[in-house]
Parts: structure tokens; sequence; C-alpha cells
């Protein structure tokens, strides 16, 4: 595979880029006699390759991915949640002998090199680039949770509860995302922060494996969902998912009902707590189950009775409480350490609680 070595100087590491042609060119001829022929494409692929190590790898575990980005390299603006659905079903239909867990994780990383290729041309701004991979996440989670009530109802039926006109109805359920992702701002590396939410107790129609109570229905359901995007495989998983922010953290419920939840917030919940909420909404799931939660607590988050002063004082002793327990001993810890990512973080939501 020739290669221009006034494109290898202008590269972060032209080594690595010039490794991965070897590579490529070795174990897919093809492909690279394909690549060779197309300037503009080949400059994208060791683009991405000298900035990449993991999305390199990609393109070698991968190379009709190669194939996927030349016709997609040129498309401009955000693609959305919805289109993302889109086009994960169709990629579904192409990899249907693999595990689901496989699949997500593949079709993030084929995504990934569009957009990553977008933000190291500089065609797309920061927010627009965090947005994206955002919707990105949204789309896995939202097909990862219809896969995932599949298999429960199957297993236990349909989860039911009798609403105030005594009919029997649905139990609603949404997926809340928390931090980076519920604020639509995820870089290529974060974990995803989530929390379930169910509308109603109440128990299951019968399934395979028998009823279940409507809780025990949502926690199962929370574990399964994990497990789909969470889980290792030999391309690793799809995300690293973070349950630690929910109503008692490591040691809450998978899932809770809305006014369990709710309960939790005016009674239990630090004010660190609290202020998580002012980043969170509805990812997947019943969008409108959410929005009923957050007006019932909104009034928590930002307390009419609260002065300023006092707010900035518990952003201040929350951030405070990082500093001692998580900052860095040596060196500079970007997201913990002074002026790090975390500080930033409260210094804006204190203003906004402000």
């Amino acid at each position: 595979m020739k290669i221009s070595e006034q494109l290898i100087s202008t590269l972060p590491d032209g080594e690595a880029a010039r490794r991965f042609a070897e590579e490529f060119e070795a174990r897919h001829p093809r492909a690279a006699a394909v690549l060779s022929s197309d300037a503009g494409v080949l400059s994208d692929v060791l683009s991405i390759a000298a900035f990449s190590p993991l999305l390199a790898a990609t393109m070698l575990q991968h190379p009709d991915y190669v194939g996927w980005l030349r016709k997609k390299r040129k498309e401009a603006g955000i693609r959305s949640t919805a289109e993302l659905m889109e086009s994960l079903a169709r990629f579904g239909l192409t990899q249907s002998t693999i595990p689901p867990q496989v699949l997500y994780a593949r079709f993030r990383r084929r995504e990934l090199l569009r957009i990553f290729l977008r933000d190291i041309r500089r065609l797309a701004t920061v927010p627009e680039i965090t947005e994206e991979i955002s919707n990105l996440a949204d789309a896995i989670l939202a097909t990862a949770l219809k896969n995932a009530e599949n298999e429960m109802t199957n297993r236990y039926g349909r989860p039911l509860a009798q609403g105030g006109d005594g009919r029997i109805n649905d139990i609603r359920h949404c997926v809340i995302a928390l931090g980076k992702l519920g604020s639509r701002e995820l870089n290529y590396s974060s974990d995803i922060d989530l929390q379930f939410l169910y509308s109603a107790e109440g128990e299951t129609s019968g399934g395979t494996r028998g009823k279940v109570t409507g809780r025990e229905f949502f926690v199962k359901l929370a574990e399964y969902l994990v497990k789909l995007v969470g889980s290792e495989t030999g391309e690793g998983a799809a995300y690293r998912v973070d349950l630690r922010l929910r109503p008692h953290g490591r040691m809450g419920a998978l899932a809770m009902s809305i006014d369990d939840t709710v309960r939790y917030y005016q009674t239990d919940a630090r004010p660190w707590e609290r202020q998580v909420m002012i980043r969170s909404r509805a990812a997947a799931g019943d969008a409108d189950l959410f929005k009923q939660f957050f007006r019932r607590i909104e009034s928590l988050v930002f307390a009419a009775n609260d002065s300023p002063s006092s707010a900035l004082a518990n952003v201040r002793r929350s951030k405070e409480l990082i500093d001692k327990t998580g900052a860095s001993k040596s060196g500079f810890n970007v997201k913990l350490g002074v002026g790090g990512i975390r500080e930033i973080e409260f210094l804006a939501q204190a203003l906004q609680l402000a």
C-alpha cells in the first residue's frame, strides 16, 4: 500500500498509521487494494488509525467497515436517536447469528468511526460530537430495552397494576440517564450512569417461569439490560454501566417505583444526590413517566426556600468530600483534580442552583 510521506508527517502518530497500513494490507489484501485506489478514503482511514488505537483495531478486525465508511464519510449533520435505531436494526439483519451483546458493541464501534472522522476533520463542533455520541448510546439502550422487555415478558408475562379507575393497565417504565449521558455530553470513553423507574406496584400475568411482583420484574429487566449493553465480549462491552447514582447507591434496588423514588428524594437524598438530577432525562422507555417523575421532584432539586448562598455552600461541601476521598495523591487528575472536569461541572451546577 503506497502511503504519502507528506500525509504521514502531518499525523500525530505517523508510525502507528504506517504499522496499521502494513498490517491491513497483510491481513486484507483485497480491501487494501480498494483502499489504495481512493486517496481521500486512505487519508481518512490512516488519520483515524493515527489518532485512535481502538478504532485502528476495529478496522483491522472488520475491514468491511472501511467500505461502509467510504459511503458515510461525507455525510453532514447530527444523526438522531431514531435514525441510529433504524441503522442498528438494519445492521442487526446482517449480523443475525451473533449475540446481542456483540451486536451492540460492534455497532457502536462502527458508528464511532464516522463520528470520530468528523471530529478530527473538524466538521462538527464539540457539542455536536458529544450530542451524537449520546444519541448513539440512547439508540443502543432503546434497542436493548426492547430486547430485554421481550425476554422478561416471555419469562414472566406482562407487568400489570390496577389504576385509579379500577382498570388493569400495563405498568410503565423508563431508563433515566444521569451524568454526561443525561446532559448529552458523552465522550468516546465515558461510562453511562443509569437509573430505572416504573410507574406502579403490581404483578405479572405469568409466563414460562410463572408470575413475579412488579418490582421483581423490573429489577430483572434492569439486570438483563445491563448485561446486554455492559457485558464484556471478545470485542469488549458496548458501554461500562454505572448504577451507583441510583437511590441508596450500591445498596439500593436496581429499579424502584415512582412513588418510592420520589419519597427517597423527599426524605433521604443528600444534597449532592438532588444535584445529580439537574442532568437527568429519559434515555429509553416511557418519556412521559420521567416527566411526571421530575415534576414531583423539581421543587426539591431547585428548592424555592433555599438561598443562593446555601445552594453554593452545599455544592462546595460536595466537592470538598470528593477532594478528600477521590483526588489523586500524586500527579494531576484531569477529572477530580483542582480545575478538573468535576470542578467545572460542579461550578456550573452551583450557578444553576443559585
